[in-house]
């Protein structure tokens, strides 16, 4: 689960989930919403995000893995991926920077 930084989570922890932060900034970065099977709107990520964040934190396998199913993904969307927001969030994930610093 995706966080922003300095939200506290020690109850999540507990229960064996995978806690990640981010900056507040790109927190809303690719969010949406979708309904859940009770009817629920419940806030996720694009597959967009998802693809960057599993570059930010992932081995080679799953990396591949990952870059390969998006490939083939009916609901991919790369126009997405080339939005300056996107490329920036894309960018500074992979190379740990913090691209707003440059500006």
């Amino acid at each position: 689960m995706i966080f922003p930084q300095g939200y506290n989570v020690p109850s999540l922890k507990q229960e064996n989930l995978i806690v990640k932060r981010v900056v507040p900034e790109n927190y809303a970065f690719g969010q949406t919403q979708i309904e859940s099977p009770s009817g629920n709107l419940i806030r996720v990520y694009n597959l967009e995000r998802t693809l960057c964040d599993i570059l930010r934190g992932s081995d080679i396998q799953i990396i591949g893995a990952a870059m390969k199913r998006y490939a083939t993904s009916k609901d991919k969307n790369i126009h997405r991926l080339m939005q300056p927001k996107a490329f920036e969030f894309l960018i500074s994930t992979i190379v740990g920077l913090d691209t707003r610093a440059s500006r």
